[in-house]
């Protein structure tokens, strides 16, 4: 490990924490109706990444299951 691969990780917050897990990440999903704005904001200029946001408690899991079969290549 590097110095600047833990340039996410700086602040020593929650939300550093997941800026440095979603750096590292194949995809980003939301798992909560309540999210950090900052978060929002700096996740939604990533490229490169699928991300799935939060569609309630109850909602279809395929675009999660769309989403593990993508990353697993079948």
């Amino acid at each position: 490990i590097k110095e600047k691969d833990l340039d996410s990780f700086k602040d020593h917050n929650n939300t550093a924490m997941f800026k440095g897990g979603a750096t590292y990440a194949d995809a980003i999903t939301f798992g909560s109706d309540v999210i950090e704005k900052k978060l929002i904001d700096d996740f939604s200029k990533v490229k490169g990444k699928k991300t799935v946001p939060f569609k309630g408690w109850d909602s279809d899991l395929t675009e999660y299951l769309e989403l593990y079969n993508d990353l697993a290549g079948k």
